[in-house]
């Protein structure tokens, strides 16, 4: 999945939620690696995007916390 909106928002959600993994990530030179991996795992949640879904953003965090415990 390329989707621009839908990497852009997994990048928000890392920010916002991971703050100290995605500057870890920027400072390491693989934050845009390991978004696409994100996106990749989060890319059945992702179809049909709704920014505005609380629940959608909620299933994301998750996600994100569960590739990042395997990471």
């Amino acid at each position: 999945m390329t989707d621009p909106v839908a990497y852009d928002y997994v990048k928000l959600v890392l920010e916002e939620e991971f703050l100290a993994t995605y500057l870890r990530f920027s400072n390491q030179g693989i934050l845009h690696y390991e978004l696409t991996n994100i996106l990749e795992v989060c890319a059945p949640l992702i179809r049909g995007l709704d920014e505005d879904d609380r629940f959608l953003k909620y299933e994301v965090i998750g996600t994100i916390a569960d590739y990042l415990q395997e990471v």
